[in-house]
């Protein structure tokens, strides 16, 4: 919208914006009253730590508590975004799935593997909000003291980043030093053995995630007719 006087199309005349009156009002209104500093503090502690609607569920219930205005999805997302806050958890006291893996300077599908164990799964325990998981570090901890030869391969220094734990990271870094992950994969026609699926799919020039399935549903791999096992597996039976 314009100023009506500059839309005559009159020489020299500039067109200049209507500003509305009263839009800073507007936008106080629709971001609700003025925060307060106690409202702000307990925000900043809980930002980064817990799923989004983990946290505004405890914004809300906090504000009853204390008698804060309670703040819509929207105005906390806002006031997040201006602190340069996070709006969801990835590093802080619950982490997600790759949120761990850079915390361990691992890759995201190993940790992923590590979720497909039943076992595993039950022991972090992961909650999940909009499809995605979050581990809180007591899962991990419970994971490093029951099954500690998983997080094996992996530095004491790293290891006390995830579990906030100097005694258990150290622990387990001196008694799992090699991770215990064999990737080893052979050809059932050939007897052929690889290092990994990657390596598997690189010299048949296949996908290595079409060797991953037809591994884990016993069939053969549809583009070279071959049949895969997992060394370990094979060796265990043994």
């Amino acid at each position: 919208m314009v100023d009506a006087a500059a839309a005559t199309g009159d020489a020299g005349v500039v067109a200049r914006p209507l500003v509305r009156q009263g839009s800073h009002r507007a936008t106080c209104a629709m971001n609700g009253p003025r925060w307060q500093a106690a409202e702000l503090t307990y925000l900043h502690q809980l930002a980064g730590d817990h799923p989004f609607p983990a946290l505004l569920k405890r914004m809300k219930m906090r504000a009853l508590i204390e008698g804060w205005p309670v703040r819509s999805r929207k105005a906390i997302a806002n006031r997040l975004a201006h602190s340069n806050e996070r709006c969801r958890a990835r590093v802080g006291g619950c982490t997600t799935t790759y949120g761990a893996a850079e915390i361990l300077g691992v890759s995201g599908h190993r940790v992923r593997a590590w979720l497909r164990d039943p076992e595993i799964l039950a022991i972090l325990a992961p909650r999940v909000y909009t499809g995605i998981r979050y581990i809180d570090r007591r899962g991990w901890r419970r994971l490093a003291q029951q099954r500690p030869e998983v997080l094996g391969g992996i530095t004491a220094d790293r290891l006390f980043l995830l579990l906030e734990d100097r005694d258990l990271a150290d622990g387990i870094a001196a008694a799992h030093p090699c991770g215990r992950a064999d990737w080893r994969v052979r050809c059932v026609e050939t007897g052929q053995v690889w290092a990994s699926c990657k390596e598997a799919g690189a010299a048949l020039n296949v996908h290595p995630s079409t060797i991953t399935r037809a591994l884990r549903e016993g069939r053969p791999v549809p583009a070279v007719g071959l049949r895969f096992e997992r060394l370990q597996q094979q060796q265990g039976k043994g």
